[in-house]
């Protein structure tokens, strides 16, 4: 494999959708550019080279200046990157805390479990406990990393209780994912998506069940660290939780 095709590779871990991953490269390596030569270089049609663009000035990895009234694009160095994902295990460490302190003498039961087979048996034990034809509320979801380390083994097992339960999921994502979303969930048929933007972006994702009063904190895997979820069974917690998902759904955007 080249070394292109490894740092491609690498950023996708790191978040990327392969087209912005191929537009932050080529800008690397053409340094300050208007849009035209990366179009070029890329290959990439006008408009996903500007959305890449702009999703890559969101994370604060491109910056943008104008000359002689053309906007110019240049790469930031990719050691933002160690500063993003080490703010994230922060903020992942620091809501996993929260959850805890706060809830522990309300909870009637706080397991945690850990790795992607425990992860597929407590999912699919928790959908078949779940009345026929109820709905399932997600806020947030892994990216790419967590899709190739966790959910795509899973995948097929936990999607085929789900049917057999007809069970109904909504979902929150953000707007850098949606392109990894939209092909790995549209085709199921039980999703209904909307979209946040990147900047509310969090670390974990929760999963609400209304109906059996249980919440599932998930702490994404990587290809280091293996899938950790903290589950909590307590009415009064899930019913904030879908109130918090309610409100956020009505700002999302499909």
């Amino acid at each position: 494999m080249s070394t292109r095709n490894n740092l491609k590779n690498s950023l996708l871990e790191f978040g990327f959708t392969a087209n912005e991953a191929q537009v932050y490269l080529a800008l690397l390596e053409l340094g300050s550019s208007t849009a035209g030569p990366l179009i070029a270089k890329t290959g990439l049609h006008r408009n996903v080279v500007y959305t890449s663009l702009q999703h890559l000035k969101e994370r604060r990895l491109v910056t943008e200046a104008s000359k002689r009234g053309k906007k110019n694009f240049t790469a930031v160095s990719p050691v933002i990157l160690e500063e993003e994902f080490e703010q994230k295990a922060r903020s992942a460490k620091k809501l996993t805390q929260n959850i805890l302190q706060n809830l522990k003498p309300a909870a009637e039961e706080i397991t945690i479990h850990q790795g992607n087979e425990e992860y597929l048996q407590l999912l699919t034990g928790i959908l078949k406990a779940m009345p026929k034809g109820s709905t399932k509320y997600v806020i947030g979801t892994g990216g790419e990393e967590f899709m190739a380390a966790t959910m795509r083994p899973i995948w097929k097992k936990y999607h085929q209780t789900a049917k057999a339960q007809k069970i109904k999921i909504k979902m929150i994502g953000y707007e850098n994912q949606r392109s990894t979303l939209e092909n790995d969930i549209r085709r199921e048929g039980i999703y209904e998506m909307r979209y946040l933007p990147d900047e509310i972006e969090n670390p974990a994702g929760v999963h609400v069940y209304p109906e059996i009063g249980t919440i599932l904190n998930i702490i994404y895997s990587d290809k280091h660290k293996p899938v950790t979820t903290i589950r909590i069974k307590n009415k009064q917690l899930a019913e904030g939780y879908l109130n918090f998902f309610n409100n956020l759904w009505k700002i999302g955007k499909e």
